[in-house]
């Protein structure tokens, strides 16, 4: 029995023991078992009975628009900017001599925005959507033509265009979970523990007896934790009651003792306490030494439970992370007769007990969202048990024949186990990685990025052969858009590389160069497979590739400033998908209303623009149709989600339309221009809550977001994205329709590292930003340059 001790944890305290946070995905990355495996997300779900076979819910749409841009190359002198006054008495100060000097040499800069836009208390009830509606509506201008003025040029960036996405997608998933998802999970994990507790009573053999006593435990623990916010799920408001306390949680467990073991109800509560501290990785009461006979050990990192993301904003979502997040990393390893027996057991009863749909209601949807799962799961082990025989009994001969049969399923690419022991050293990464191969009952997903962390860092692991350089354990986001092929990104990584990881240069360019190979060959089917990917491939229109044909385009996007501005918004876009996936996604380890006024003399509409990217255009639309027709068909999405996506896919294509104009220097109507000046702020409509009766606060408005993207066990931190306060940008334009200064919004972005333990939410990086902002980590050099 594998069950984790004092003494012998105290004893393993004791050990010199290593930790491997094996972040490689040990995978040689055939081709095949990339683009087979990881790509196409269908499995065989025939023993499942009548139920989803696959999980291709809407095709990716690209319209590859047509267009002919014909701008002529030009200059632009400040005076010629016959607004620039009218924005230096908006902000009621002067530009800066630099400021002027980057207009006319780059034609744009980016500036901090310092503005107090918003309230000090983030609890404090506000109007407001979000922070880059809100602000655009304010460089729009009133909403009445009376009383625009010649500041009130928006320039629209795919930036705001990209976070209007995120927040939409967001919200929108934060509604499913709470009305759709929790009520299922729920429902399973009640019935799992009645039906474990069943078995325990009735079972003869003592392995069996022992297997449902650990499944007691296993789901005792989420049942007991969204029982507690089951009314709050009844009331729907979507407002946050705190049910979810640690009291309430024990109280909920107490329930159950007079019904269940002692050793069950022990090992419950432990893991309880464990979870809701979430500050530390220690080994599990219920899963323990599970690779002892291995001469290694595997501790939970329990410090993942921490609700992070938007599951923050209610009891019911914390509640659903801390769920399914168990549900997500406790893995039942192949390597142990009894785990396997234990999801056998599970798998067995799922089919029992017909809950096998109730939970592809869940896993569907949520593999259309980022992908599927990186380990063995439902599927796997529901058709070895078919294969063996569902009625047969489970004993040695059919956990042989069931491992026998599981062994030749593809193992886990991405390793998110926190492995000891002195094993490590004679050990390969790949022998590591198949060690964990196992059953997860809601298995975290393959994403391309954290696949590249996985195999661009490691532990204490053997040195590379070739080379005989160790990769790095902990690594940086321009690895992975230097692999997508941004050439910007690449003079950036080696200035990395330089400080950071000097000694693993030439097998860092070893292992980058093999896998920028291997990317280029993914299709454009494979790219556009789901939102996860879907949202890469757009973001990806946004980077300099070094074969973009920039000519008849205005002179901004020309420099290598816009280039960095440019990856600047990827990255940031990246960490908001990061930040909306956290739970789903597995982690790399190494290891309006009134009446308008009088009609009076109306002032000349403002010019604004559009940044001119109409292949960003393309895929952002079929992104947002892609997730909209997906989540419909997945039966998720309601007519109030589906008219909000529809209203933004008008606003892009409409958006797209004056782009177009400008890139083939085409005159455009004052209509559209009165447009373009407000239909930025307009979106707020959309961003509004989806719950009746939720209380709109500062803290929803807030658009600073952190997201943890790789833990570093060996050199005991943790890698944070994370975007600020959107600074403002400052556009010199020229075509046909004149020579005029514009503004918009464009993303702050932080990428740095904070020691292991309690993981930072975005309420305390909002505290940071909002309040105290002496403790924002600086930006690195090569985007900060872009602030003026």
């Amino acid at each position: 029995m594998h069950y984790m001790t004092k003494k012998i944890l105290l004893s393993l305290v004791g050990l010199n023991v290593v930790f491997l946070i094996i972040f490689c995905s040990f995978i040689f990355f055939h081709k095949n078992n990339f683009s087979e495996k990881k790509v196409h997300t269908h499995k065989n779900t025939s023993h499942m009975g009548p139920s989803l076979k696959e999980y291709s819910f809407a095709e990716f749409v690209d319209d590859k628009t047509q267009f002919q841009p014909q701008l002529p190359e030009y200059t632009i002198a400040s005076n010629e900017l016959s607004n620039l006054k009218d924005f230096e008495n908006s902000i009621k100060k002067n530009f800066t001599p630099e400021q002027i000097a980057t207009l006319e040499k780059d034609h744009f800069f980016i500036t901090k925005n310092d503005d107090q836009f918003y309230q000090s208390d983030p609890s404090k009830e506000d109007a407001r959507s979000d922070d880059w509606t809100s602000l655009y509506k304010n460089i729009g201008g009133d909403a009445w033509k009376q009383f625009r003025k010649p500041e009130n040029a928006v320039f629209v960036t795919s930036d705001f265009l990209l976070h209007t996405y995120h927040r939409l997608l967001e919200k929108e998933f934060e509604y499913i979970e709470f009305m759709e998802f929790y009520p299922r999970i729920q429902e399973i994990s009640q019935s799992m523990l009645m039906e474990a507790v069943k078995e325990y009573e009735s079972a003869k053999d003592e392995k069996q007896k022992e297997s449902f006593e650990r499944l007691i435990a296993y789901f005792a623990v989420p049942t007991s934790i969204l029982n507690v916010v089951e009314d709050d799920f009844i009331q729907a408001s979507g407002n946050d009651s705190q049910l979810d306390d640690i009291k309430k949680v024990e109280a909920e467990l107490n329930e159950l003792k007079s019904q269940i073991p002692a050793n069950a109800f022990k090992w419950a509560s432990e893991e309880i306490h464990a979870v809701y501290e979430a500050k530390e990785m220690k080994f599990s009461p219920i899963f323990g030494l599970f690779l002892e006979s291995e001469g290694l050990q595997s501790l939970s990192d329990y410090t993942q439970y921490q609700p992070r993301s938007h599951y923050n904003k209610n009891a019911v979502l914390r509640a659903y992370f801390r769920s399914m997040m168990w549900y997500g990393r406790n893995n039942f390893a192949l390597k142990s007769d009894a785990l396997t027996r234990d999801a056998a057991n599970i798998t067995k009863n799922m089919q029992k007990l017909h809950l096998t749909k109730k939970w592809e209601e869940i896993y569907n949807p949520t593999t259309f969202f980022v992908g599927a799962s990186d380990d063995l799961g439902m599927y796997e082990y529901g058709n070895a048990i078919t294969s063996i025989g569902q009625n047969k009994r489970i004993d040695h001969k059919f956990l042989s024949q069931m491992k026998e049969i599981l062994a030749k399923e593809d193992g886990p690419q991405i390793m998110s186990s926190v492995i000891v022991g002195d094993a490590v050293f004679s050990t390969s990464e790949e022998e590591l990685l198949e060690q964990t191969k196992g059953f997860r009952f809601m298995g975290q997903r393959f994403t391309p990025d954290a696949f590249i962390f996985s195999s661009l860092t490691q532990g204490d692991t053997t040195p590379d052969p070739e080379t005989g350089e160790f990769l790095p354990s902990t690594p940086t986001a321009m690895m992975f858009f230097q692999i997508m092929g941004d050439q910007t990104a690449k003079p950036i990584m080696n200035q990395w590389i330089a400080t950071e990881a000097p000694n693993s240069k030439n097998v860092l360019a070893n292992k980058m160069s093999h896998l920028q190979s291997t990317f280029e060959e993914v299709s454009v089917e494979q790219w556009t497979q789901n939102i996860y990917w879907s949202w890469i491939y757009t973001i990806n229109s946004l980077l300099d590739n070094g074969t973009k044909n920039v000519e008849g385009f205005p002179m901004f996007v020309k420099n290598d400033n816009w280039k960095k501005k440019n990856l600047q918004c990827a990255a940031s876009s990246w960490t908001e998908l990061k930040h909306d996936t956290l739970l789903y996604a597995k982690q790399s380890y190494a290891e309006m209303g009134g009446g308008g006024p009088e009609e009076g003399e109306i002032p000349p509409v403002p010019k604004g623009y559009v940044e001119p990217n109409i292949v960003f255009f393309d895929r952002l639309i079929g992104l947002t149709k892609l997730s909209t027709e997906g989540l419909k068909n997945a039966g998720v999405l309601d007519q109030g989600m589906e008219s909000r996506n529809k209203e933004f896919i008008k606003s892009l294509t409409f958006f797209r339309k004056i782009a177009v104009a400008q890139l083939q220097n085409e005159q455009i109507s004052d209509k559209d221009f009165e447009r373009l000046r407000n239909e930025a702020g307009r979106l707020s409509n959309i961003l509004r809550p989806f719950f009746v009766n939720e209380t709109t606060t500062e803290n929803n408005a807030r658009s600073a977001l952190i997201a943890d993207v790789h833990t570093d066990v060996p050199g005991g931190q943790i890698l944070y994205e994370a975007t600020g306060i959107p600074n403002y940008i400052y556009v010199a334009v020229k075509d046909t329709n004149g020579v005029r200064l514009t503004k918009g919004l464009v993303f702050s972005y932080h990428e740095f590292t904070h020691p292991i333990g309690k993981r930072l939410t975005d309420e305390v990086w909002r505290n940071w930003v909002y309040q105290e902002k002496e403790k924002v980590p600086q930006m690195d050099e090569w985007n900060k340059s872009l602030v003026k």
